[in-house]
């Protein structure tokens, strides 16, 4: 996993204060996989929230707060929010959850 552990700790702090205390975080794609190099930060978040607009504000405020971070200032964030009651269902989300890490 190519993810400092003070990364993935802000990841989850950031994902519980816009997605819930419930809220599950995987990180995937090349920065979950160590013999790769270079690439964006992919994470995906399950959520409770159930509210489409809310969820499109939380994940664009949340990406913003990471970028202003020191450890993801400019590095480019893709955050793909899953509604955990939902029964709307991409590949995506299970290639994240089959091929990624839990953080």
């Amino acid at each position: 996993m190519r993810i400092t552990t003070q990364q993935a700790e802000t990841v989850r702090l950031f994902a519980h204060r816009h997605f819930g205390e419930d809220a599950v975080v995987w990180l995937f794609g090349s920065r979950a996989n160590d013999a790769k190099k270079g690439g964006d930060y992919d994470f995906l978040v399950e959520t409770s929230l159930d509210q489409p607009d809310s969820i499109i504000e939380h994940k664009i405020t949340m990406i913003a707060e990471l970028q202003s971070t020191a450890s993801f200032e400019d590095e480019k964030i893709d955050l793909i929010v899953k509604r955990r009651n939902s029964s709307f269902d991409m590949p995506i989300y299970r290639v994240a959850k089959q091929e990624g890490i839990k953080l």
